[in-house]
């Protein structure tokens, strides 16, 4: 499926159906982060954004996530700012485990 139509199902599903489409979504790598870049300061819809982009991270883009993540945690509403924390900290966990077998440097932290 497009990213714009999951976009769009994702955006439109109810809160507690919300999140079966995060790990499609995040399939499409950093334009994934594009399209719910914005839903940061909703909301309705930030907590979902953040997991999303942290699900891209995960998946190889954590230099990308890591900055769209701290670029994005002013916007989002208060009781999301936790979710923001600790999602960077899983893609910094992530990036030392990566070093450690042998991926990126360690003294390289995801951006």
């Amino acid at each position: 499926m497009e990213l714009a139509a999951l976009l769009e199902e994702a955006r439109r599903a109810t809160p507690d159906r919300r999140i079966e489409w995060r790990d499609r979504i995040a399939a499409h790598g950093r334009p994934a982060i594009d399209g719910v870049d914005q839903w940061l300061a909703d909301g309705m819809l930030a907590a979902f954004a953040v997991r999303v982009i942290e699900r891209v991270g995960a998946n190889g883009e954590a230099a990308a996530a890591s900055r769209a993540l701290r670029g994005g945690r002013a916007r989002v509403p208060a009781n999301v700012q936790g979710d923001v924390d600790r999602a960077l900290q899983h893609l910094r966990e992530a990036t030392r485990r990566a070093a450690r077998a042998g991926g990126a440097r360690a003294d390289q932290p995801a951006e």
